[in-house]
């Protein structure tokens, strides 16, 4: 399969590089009038870029800065938007809509505006017409239209990009040559820098100068369908549709619960009433709790979650010497003041 697959990664690849040198051009990228850091990454499927640009965004609002978060809003039907998801006191609109992240991002960052579309110049503007001070553009390495004064780019220490291919073949949206253009690089489920020389030396050798952070993310426990904590069950029946389902797992196992049954689907992966019901029942027969992520938690909404006793497991993002990062980001925002 990865022999017949070969050339469309070529054209995929002739492709990229085409649209890179289009935008390597000064003045390719449209500007806005604050300052927009990207958090990106160069593989398809999960990196932690959600997570990452919530901790961002919460450690910038703590210093007296309004961020906004724009997104693409995948998974959802805002379209070309701009879909204001919220100026900053939950969500105004459903994930069907805004997608699941997005959702998430607005119901658990009191103070930060979200804005979705695939217009993004278009949703960076319309954050700013609502008071936004700071633009945060969740995964925006590739979305090179709107000019960026910082990029954040996320490694998986666990899955090493120079050991991967280009889509199809794999996973990389770009090759480990684009690093050139990010100024930090956090490698996530890294919980210390040791034993990631390797990683680091590749990291160099496309990039000798960018900053590099080492991330991890923990479980803090589990939740209901209004965010309220509950103990954590015994046993459980797990559904997830993220971009690595082994490790919403491996982290349940961690918290000690027995998982009796693991339903891994597509990442974004829409679930109706029907396909929780059989959850649900599933889960009632094996005298076990239905737990899911917070994710998926989102996209289901929280009239179905309550309807089938939704239990979802919370994570926590932490990100080591991450101060320098913010204080980077904080020194964008001053210089940019009148």
């Amino acid at each position: 399969m990865k022999r017949a697959l070969t050339p469309l990664s070529w054209l995929y690849g002739a492709w990229v590089r085409r649209r890179n040198k289009h935008y390597d051009r000064p003045g390719a990228a449209g500007r806005v009038s604050v300052p927009v850091v990207s958090v990106g990454n160069l593989s398809a499927g999960g990196t932690g870029k959600t997570p990452m640009v919530a901790w961002l965004a919460d450690r910038v609002i703590e210093r007296g800065i309004r961020p906004a978060i724009v997104s693409r809003g995948y998974g959802g039907d805002a379209g070309k938007g701009p879909v204001v998801v919220s100026s900053g006191e939950g969500p105004l609109v459903d994930a069907a809509i805004s997608g699941d992240e997005p959702w998430m991002l607005a119901d658990s960052i009191s103070g930060a505006i979200v804005v979705v579309g695939s217009e993004r110049r278009a949703g960076a503007r319309k954050a700013i017409e609502l008071g936004a001070g700071l633009i945060l553009l969740d995964d925006g390495f590739q979305h090179r239209a709107l000019a960026r004064d910082l990029d954040i780019v996320l490694l998986d220490r666990t899955r090493p990009v120079d050991r991967d291919a280009l889509l199809p073949v794999g996973l990389l949206r770009e090759p480990p040559s684009s690093l050139a253009r990010a100024d930090w690089i956090v490698l996530t489920r890294s919980a210390s820098a040791a034993g990631a020389d390797h990683l680091v030396a590749m990291i160099r050798a496309s990039c000798p100068d960018a900053r590099i952070l080492h991330a991890d993310h923990r479980p803090t426990g589990f939740v209901n369908h209004r965010r309220e904590a509950v103990a954590a069950p015994r046993r459980a029946v797990a559904f997830c549709g993220i971009g690595h389902p082994d490790r919403f797992r491996r982290d349940l196992e961690s918290q000690a619960v027995e998982v009796a049954a693991f339903h891994a689907l597509r990442d974004h992966q829409r679930i109706d009433r029907e396909q929780l019901r059989r959850l649900h029942q599933d889960a009632a027969a094996q005298e076990a709790a239905l737990v899911t992520t917070l994710k998926d938690l989102a996209r289901i909404g929280p009239e179905a979650s309550a309807a089938f006793d939704l239990t979802a497991l919370a994570i926590e993002t932490r990100v080591i010497e991450g101060e320098s990062l913010v204080e980077a980001v904080l020194a964008l925002v001053n210089d940019n003041a009148p």
